[in-house]
């Protein structure tokens, strides 16, 4: 019994003194398992995304598929050689360049899939899932207007070269009305004709005529507002399929003394333009790479512009739009406020809003990255190789120490008279050298903030005419 008891009393003391030594002297080697601060979803080269709240649709030659949270919701598998897509709101439809089937999808999944005898030369989808359609046929032109169920809500048959070529279609978000662009030259002359129907009535019931020019980008923001794109001017429309005094009547015109160097139509606001270099030496010329937001009436909703920004890409949406510039990408809403930017370390394809103003997706040749934005992106969230990086809070908790320290000191200083001087020194010398070795998050924060300073210059010196004719005269 007494063996017993001194072997048990034994087995206990190893055990105690293994958990103790493992207590005070953990293994520095052991793996740790490191808390990202992204979210990532693997895709194939060559496919493209698009957002609509909480929902991503990755769509490319192979098919397409719907996820949220992470979880695949739909997918689709199908073939295609130029995929081309047309979206509004949740809506998206996908087809080949002059191929002649085109799908229809929600969030929800697959709506319909339309097959065309003829080649199909553009589509447009609204709000409720309808598509419009322009044919090629032989001889001549068609155009077909698709409800949400996939069946034949309208028809123009038989277009031909003397009544113009269709160029492009829109359908209002009420489903009421049909616009379609028709193009046609004669001689050197091109004149551009809008059309509207009554998809109800079945009738044609009013035209706007653009005389030398080509309107190339009609679209509906609205029940009523058809907002229309020319190579000199930005015009919109109010139309009215009802029986009125004034069924179609122009809102809002703006000619164009600069290129439209990106477009973008925003779900329920309105649309936005990033303006290239002016075209003309009128005194109304956008600075080059000016970002403007419409209402659906053409008001001005929010302007944005950087001196030291050359925007290659815009993404849209009803949070803003995020401006790309090489590596670097530029968040603002609508209201022209700059929110965020992010100084990328590696080739991305694209940057867009996903949910909410506070998050985005990165997305690269084989991933997308979910990121949550807390005042700037920081390369550690979306960076597996840079995982030392100390975030906000900590540069906050460091620069309070830091704090603390030189008042500690300070209040030495007052103690101690003797030894003043020296002490003053040496916080001068703590000083200068903890400038010199700044965080990476406090060297992001200060270059934001000087380019805000930056900025802030730029647009107070932008608006004398002095100096706009003077870039003007650069540029050109």
């Amino acid at each position: 019994m007494k063996k017993l008891k001194l072997i048990i009393i034994a087995i206990l003391f190893i055990v105690i003194t293994i958990a103790m030594a493992i207590y005070f002297n953990p293994d520095k080697n052991t793996n740790k398992v490191e808390k990202k601060d992204y979210k990532s979803i693997e895709i194939s080269p060559g496919e493209q995304v698009y957002t609509y709240n909480s929902y991503i649709y990755i769509y490319g030659k192979g098919g397409i598929k719907v996820i949220k949270d992470e979880k695949v919701v739909f997918q689709d598998t199908f073939s295609v050689e130029n995929p081309y897509i047309s979206t509004a709101y949740n809506r998206l439809a996908i087809g080949d360049r002059n191929g002649k089937v085109i799908r229809v999808y929600s969030n929800e999944g697959h709506m319909y899939t339309i097959n065309e005898p003829t080649n199909v030369l553009g589509f447009s989808i609204n709000k409720n899932g309808y598509l419009s359609t322009i044919l090629k046929n032989e001889t001549n032109y068609e155009v077909k207007v698709y409800s949400n169920t996939g069946e034949n809500a309208y028809f123009v048959k038989d277009i031909t070269y003397n009544e113009g070529v269709p160029f492009s279609v829109s359908v209002s978000e009420d489903n009421n009305i049909l616009a379609v662009s028709y193009i046609k030259t004669t001689g050197a002359t091109i004149d551009s004709n809008i059309v509207f129907y009554s998809i109800k009535e079945d009738q044609v019931f009013g035209g706007y005529i653009r005389k030398d020019q080509m309107v190339n980008i009609i679209k509906f923001v609205g029940n009523t507002n058809l907002v229309s794109m020319s190579d000199k001017e930005i015009f919109i429309i109010k139309c009215n399929s009802a029986q009125t005094s004034e069924q179609v009547k122009e809102i809002y015109k703006k000619p164009l003394n600069n290129i439209l160097k990106e477009i973008g139509f925003l779900d329920g606001i309105g649309y936005s333009i990033c303006y290239g270099h002016s075209t003309t030496h009128n005194k109304e010329a956008m600075q080059e790479n000016t970002v403007v937001f419409y209402n659906q009436a053409g008001g001005e909703i929010g302007k944005f512009y950087a001196k030291d920004l050359n925007i290659s890409n815009m993404s849209v949406s009803k949070f803003g739009a995020i401006l790309q510039d090489g590596r670097l990408f530029t968040a603002v809403n609508t209201l022209g406020k700059k929110l965020w930017e992010y100084q990328a370390t590696q080739d991305i394809k694209e940057v867009r809003f996903y949910d909410n103003d506070n998050k985005a997706l990165i997305v690269t040749n084989n991933e997308i990255k979910i990121v949550k934005i807390d005042k700037v992106l920081l390369d550690k969230q979306i960076d597996p190789n840079n995982t030392e990086q100390t975030t906000d809070k900590e540069t906050e908790k460091s620069t309070k120490d830091e704090n603390n320290k030189q008042n500690t000191n300070e209040e030495t200083t007052k103690k101690d008279t003797n030894s003043k001087e020296e002490t003053t020194n040496n916080n001068s010398n703590t000083k200068d050298e903890t400038k010199k070795q700044p965080t990476k998050d406090e060297k992001v924060e200060t270059t934001t903030k000087d380019n805000k300073d930056t900025n802030k210059k730029e647009e107070k010196s932008s608006t004398t005419t002095e100096k706009v004719e003077e870039n003007q005269a650069k540029q050109e």
